[in-house]
């Protein structure tokens, strides 16, 4: 790799690092290239992506994005998996390391608004059993149709009420 390939390198995780809101430092050494290529399938269909990191390179490009704090941890065979939905991508990392010993979850980063939290191996395996965004939307939509449908039954409980009173009073007339 010459010199412009490495500088063209350099700017390209720049932007990674400096765009993607998620990130799980991975290491990948002892996984067969078929289990690479069927991670990173699981992991396209949740809009992430792996990339391979080049530790030196990666020291370089780091510096002055949020990913910062991880520079110490380039070492050895390293990737990085970036999302922009950090539940999901945890969610296909942690099944995976289940099923393959050889894939090891170093640490984890979230960055938000300029707030960023550096992950250990236990808060992304926390976050991985959070519901994702559309079962927390319908969770959600239950709770406030059920409270819509407690309050009418309270009103309707008012006047058939009352309409049980009226047939009590004429039965007892009868």
């Amino acid at each position: 790799m010459n010199r412009e390939q490495k500088e063209q390198s350099v700017e390209e995780l720049k932007g990674l690092f400096s765009s993607a809101s998620a990130g799980v430092l991975v290491d990948y050494q002892g996984l067969s290239a078929n289990d690479l290529v069927e991670l990173r399938k699981k992991l396209n269909e949740t809009q992430s992506s792996m990339k391979v990191l080049k530790n030196t390179l990666a020291r370089i490009a780091v510096k002055d994005t949020p990913y910062a704090e991880l520079q110490a941890q380039f070492v050895r065979a390293r990737a990085m998996v970036f999302s922009d939905n950090p539940v999901e991508q945890a969610k296909v990392l942690t099944e995976y390391a289940d099923e393959h010993e050889n894939l090891k979850i170093h640490a984890g980063l979230l960055s938000d608004s300029g707030r960023i939290s550096v992950l250990n191996l236990d808060q992304l395996q926390a976050l991985a059993k959070l519901p994702s965004k559309e079962e927390l939307l319908v969770q959600l939509l239950f709770l406030m149709q059920a409270s819509t449908t407690q309050f009418v039954r309270t009103l309707n409980e008012v006047p058939a009420k009352f309409v049980r009173t009226l047939a009590a009073i004429a039965q007892s007339k009868e």
